[in-house]
């Protein structure tokens, strides 16, 4: 997918990526005049287009990078469980308290392990895909539309299957949990699609 990369001169970081060049070229403006709203033109660190680059790069889409459990935690910077060690303290970062790990077992009902360990499979990958559409659900923000698959029973496959999205804003109650909602109805729909198995395995009770 085409992005536009803003650059100030001199500044490793970027300003942002973006979608169009129009809307590079406004945050650029933006931040020229911000930058410049106490300066005179011959005072150092005044600012003009001339001090920003602008380059078009090709960027893979998330759904096209991130298509499994293992490449969500990777991209939001897990470590794989094999590194971690149970301790009866917690020691570090790679390691888990023992008295953490018998209340998780204490919790848990080992007839829907596979069920929980699903549920966590498409907490982890959306989270993943909604980190990098810069999304963060917010219920108390009526103005902000969360989408999230739609599922209906297909007898012929003996399981759900994506059939569209639907979407909320902010009510007292919801059908769905922050965890497993996008900021647009494609992203939503590709989530549902590629990922009917898993909420199968949390649907149905096999």
């Amino acid at each position: 997918m085409k992005k536009f990369l803003l650059r100030q001169k001199g500044i490793e970081k970027a300003i942002g990526k973006f979608d169009s060049k129009i809307e590079a070229v406004d945050v650029m403006d933006g931040y020229i005049t911000d930058n410049n709203d106490e300066l005179d033109s011959d005072d150092e660190g005044y600012l003009t287009p001339f001090d920003f680059t602008l380059d078009e790069i090709e960027e893979r889409e998330i759904n096209e990078c991130v298509t499994n459990y293992e490449e969500a935690r990777k991209y939001l910077g897990g470590k794989p469980n094999a590194d971690f060690s149970v301790t009866k303290k917690l020691q570090s970062n790679n390691s888990l308290d023992l008295s953490g790990v018998a209340h998780l077992v204490d919790e848990m009902n080992p007839r829907h392990l596979k069920a929980l360990a699903a549920l966590n499979k498409l907490f982890t990958i959306a989270e993943a895909w909604n980190k990098a559409d810069d999304f963060v659900p917010d219920f108390s923000n009526q103005n902000q539309y969360k989408y999230y698959p739609w599922f209906v029973y297909d007898r012929d496959a003996a399981g759900f299957v994506s059939a569209g999205t639907d979407y909320s804003a902010s009510y007292t109650f919801a059908s769905f949990g922050s965890r497993l909602c996008f900021k647009t109805a494609n992203r939503a729909r590709q989530f549902g699609e590629m990922f009917a198995d898993l909420y199968n395995e949390v649907f149905l009770f096999k």
